[in-house]
């Protein structure tokens, strides 16, 4: 999904001035103009020379795209303003599965399901120039975005992702020799393919269905970025020097290497190196045939795709108001519209053609790059673009929603005004003259306005962390060759070994304090899924918000047997709300009991003279100054922390060397260092059943040395407690049938929790391994990231609480208690500086 629209600029509005008629005639003016203008100002750093929606790759490009355009479906509040629902927009009606009716086509047979969609479009669409949308608009803009010779930015919305039309690739690629992934980056069981039954041509390059298989050295493809030969500088493939020099030798000048018999060989063991094996015969004793297929997670397919006619690609308008999508891979429910929340890249066909050329056969198009060049289809038009300047957006009056009863009372704003303003105080002092409506906080702001009444935090979807890898082993050689600071000293490392000692770590860290100082807009974490992770994108539900991750929060804290009537809290919510992580009596007595277990252990040397050695790692380059004040912060903290313990005096902090961007985790994973800050992981905000592979794979986990495989989690399901391998239950989420035990003794049961299962039994499975994760204090949550932002006086939020997909409101649903004029009037009578400590 890439444009799914969401209303970005949270704010709303104290009183509603529209008044709009019900839906029956769609050609009629439907709000009342009152003469009296609604501008809504923002500023921002950048602004874009390109909004083309086959085209841009910038970001700054939504500045105007996410209002002067609309989609199929979009995300709307739910009933009850805490959530939200994904609701029609140029659609009339949710897609309609109409699968078997064309068995025999588009690759559908008897058995398909969910693969052919209609989409019914409203009658009443129309370009802001006043021309009827039609679905031959669609199809064209989809040809015209598809053109292989355009070889367009985003082509490849049509193919790449869940939503995978039949036969787009085959037409944007016809004639060509391109590469398309291998395995998807859902890393589907089903995608990968047993080496063994490569085919070979007569020069001995091994191929898949005719396609030859490619690696890219320059690139991971879905592992990310970093190619082989980012491993190889980095000294990853120092003892596999013959089989990177024979890829070396390999690759053409891009860096691409077809592959055969001997080099895949060498790909083989270059992969199980990067995982701590000699080569790949001693990683397939451990993974098994999963060792000689990892690198199909970075390798491609190569081929000259073959001409393909427009006819044969799924994508049509039944009529002039429907269109019809075929499907390469069965797509339902959720997923299917939240696919489908885009506008299908949408264009004006007679503008945009008029704005492309082929000159000496080198095509080029200036489509979205000034007023002229560029029509429109959302609430907003385009009317004024200056460029490096300003941008100006009126109310679109042929928008289809003005003229629908569920849009009653709702873009107040006749404007939208967003003009270029590079430097932060600028826009502050702009703000503060009332020039602006929204200014987004920086860092240094934080002291004056952090506690101001016009002050809102926006949680993102990350969760940061402080990372520990105990790995007995590694931390025992990681002894041996370590230097101590004070000469004469025995280098302690095995006590991360130890649950009381990781524990004290995190309970005398003042997470608020950690954040006051290193994230000002930032709020402390007390989990692992923050507030903005949906359990149940149907309905919208945040995660945090279900019983089943409540008691998460609550156990992890010890706090479960305090709540309830007579109690120290009444209410979780109430416990929960108390919870601060710091507890510096607590973690003095846990580093106590921690020096206790290091000495029978004998982790500990008798005598005086010994260190804990603790190097903690800094990501980047070195300049971050989140990494650098973090790292004084949190060895100020600890020192002061073992201060009247068995510790004091025996605990040393250095920093480590620059780690870089990519492969951080490496050191940590490797004990080369013992302690990161400030990681974590992002994305998937909507499948945190998917998310949570992160913490329990050991191909992602900061801390592998937590063996999952082994480890028994138990789940209660339906009132009877069932006990499986910790990565077990993450498989039995990921649609994989697996076999638990009854606790009781009575036997075993098969549970499958995937996409189509009930949500209360994926939450039970994913509510328990949260715990199990958080249990191991392996991961401990500092910090949620956050932006902060000050609210102009004249506008008012719909929503006080952050809502995903919604936000507060956005321009759809802010309202001003001034109209433009009056405000202006009441800033001169403030002074022309307006007060928001």
């Amino acid at each position: 999904m890439k444009n799914l629209k969401k209303i970005s600029i949270c704010l709303l509005v104290l009183s509603f001035v529209l008044t709009l008629t019900g839906c029956g005639n769609k050609h009629n003016k439907s709000y009342v103009d009152d003469n009296a203008k609604y501008t809504y100002r923002t500023a921002t750093d950048s602004l874009p020379t390109s909004w083309n929606n086959h085209t841009y790759q910038s970001n700054d490009a939504t500045t105007i795209l996410d209002y002067t355009e609309d989609a199929l479906y979009v995300f709307d509040y739910n009933e009850t303003k805490d959530g939200y629902q994904i609701v029609p927009s140029m659609a009339n009606a949710m897609p309609k599965d109409v699968t078997k009716e064309y068995v025999g086509k588009y690759g559908i047979t008897e058995d398909s399901e969910h693969q052919v969609y209609e989409i019914e479009l409203k009658t009443w669409l129309k370009y802001d120039n006043g021309d009827p949308i039609t679905a031959e608009d669609f199809i064209k803009s989809a040809q015209l975005l598809m053109n292989p010779k355009a070889a367009n930015y985003r082509a490849d919305n049509f193919y790449n992702g869940d939503l995978r039309v039949y036969g787009a690739e085959e037409y944007v690629k016809q004639g060509t020799y391109s590469l398309s992934e291998f395995v998807s980056a859902a890393f589907g069981d089903d995608e990968y393919v047993d080496p063994t039954t490569f085919t070979a041509t007569e020069d001995g390059h091994l191929q898949v269905n005719g396609a030859d298989v490619v690696i890219d050295l320059t690139s991971g493809g879905n592992w990310g970025s970093n190619g082989l030969s980012d491993y190889a500088g980095a000294g990853y493939l120092d003892n596999n020097q013959a089989d990177w020099a024979l890829l070396e030798g390999a690759a053409d000048e891009n860096g691409q290497v077809k592959l055969t018999a001997e080099t895949l060989k060498a790909v083989q063991n270059c992969i199980a190196a990067l995982q701590g094996y000699a080569d790949v015969e001693a990683y397939a004793a451990t993974r098994g045939d999963y060792a000689y297929q990892e690198f199909e997670e970075m390798a491609f397919l190569g081929k000259v795709w073959p001409e393909y006619s427009w006819d044969e690609v799924g994508y049509f308008a039944k009529d002039d108001h429907t269109l019809v999508l075929a499907l390469t891979k069965p797509l339902d429910g959720f997923y299917l519209n939240y696919s489908l929340g885009s506008n299908m890249n949408l264009v004006h066909v007679p503008t945009y053609e008029s704005c492309q050329s082929d000159n000496g056969g080198v095509y080029s198009n200036s489509y979205a790059t000034s007023v002229e060049t560029y029509v429109g289809y959302g609430p907003y038009k385009l009317t004024t673009y200056i460029d490096s300047s300003e941008v100006l957006m009126e109310r679109n009056t042929y928008w289809h929603g003005y003229y629908e009863e569920e849009h009653k009372g709702q873009y107040q704003a006749t404007a939208l005004s967003v003009k270029q303003v590079s430097e932060a105080a600028t826009r502050l002092e702009m703000f503060l003259k009332g020039e602006l409506d929204s200014y987004g906080l920086q860092a240094k702001d934080m002291d004056t306005y952090q506690g101001s009444d016009f002050t809102y935090y926006t949680e993102g979807d990350s969760t940061w962390f402080i990372a520990f890898n105990p790995d007995e082993e590694g931390l025992l050689n990681a002894e041996k060759t370590a230097t101590p600071v004070t000469a004469g000293n025995t280098v302690v490392k095995r006590i991360l070994c130890l649950k009381d000692f990781r524990k004290a770590l995190s309970f005398s860290v003042d997470r608020a304090a950690y954040e006051l100082a290193l994230d000002p807009t930032g709020s402390p974490a007390k989990a692992l899924y923050g507030n903005m992770i949906i359990s149940d994108p149907d309905k919208g539900t945040a995660y945090r918000t279900t019983e089943q991750a409540k008691q998460v929060v609550v156990d992890f804290w010890g706090l479960t047997d305090e709540i309830g009537e007579g109690k120290e809290y009444a209410t979780i919510d109430e416990a929960i709300e108390s919870i601060t992580g710091y507890d510096l009596e607590g973690a003095k007595q846990l580093f106590n009991a921690a020096y206790d277990e290091a000495v029978a252990a004998k982790y500990i040397p008798s005598g005086d003279n010994w260190e804990i050695q603790i190097i903690i790692g800094q990501p980047g380059s070195g300049s971050s100054a989140y990494y650098n004040n973090g790292y004084q912060l949190l060895k100020k903290v600890w020192t002061e922390a073992v201060e009247g313990t068995k510790l004091e005096g025996h605990i040393v902090f250095t920093q480590s060397q620059p780690l870089g961007s990519t492969n951080f985790a490496d050191y940590l994973k490797n004990n080369t260092i013992d302690l990161l800050f400030g990681v974590g992981w992002t994305g998937s905000a909507l499948n945190p059943y998917s998310l949570i592979q992160a913490y329990v794979d050991p191909n992602y986990q900061y801390d592998p040395a937590w063996d999952t495989s082994s480890e028994l989690l138990e789940v209660t399901i339906n009132g009877e407690k069932l006990s499986a391998p910790v990565y077990d239950w993450y498989l039995a989420l990921s649609g994989e049938t697996i076999t638990a035990n009854v606790v009781d003794g009575t036997g075993t049961k098969d549970v499958t929790a995937g996409t189509t299962a009930e949500n209360e039994l994926r939450l039970d499975i994913l509510a328990a391994m949260e715990g199990a994760v958080l249990q191991q204090y392996d991961m401990i949550p500092v910090g949620l990231k956050a932006t902060a932002s000050l609210r102009g006086m004249r506008v008012k939020y719909y929503t006080e609480e952050y809502v995903y997909g919604m936000g507060r409101g956005g321009v759809q649903y802010y309202t001003f208690a001034m109209n433009d004029d009056e405000w202006s009037n009441y800033v001169k009578e403030q002074g022309g500086t307006l007060d928001y400590k």
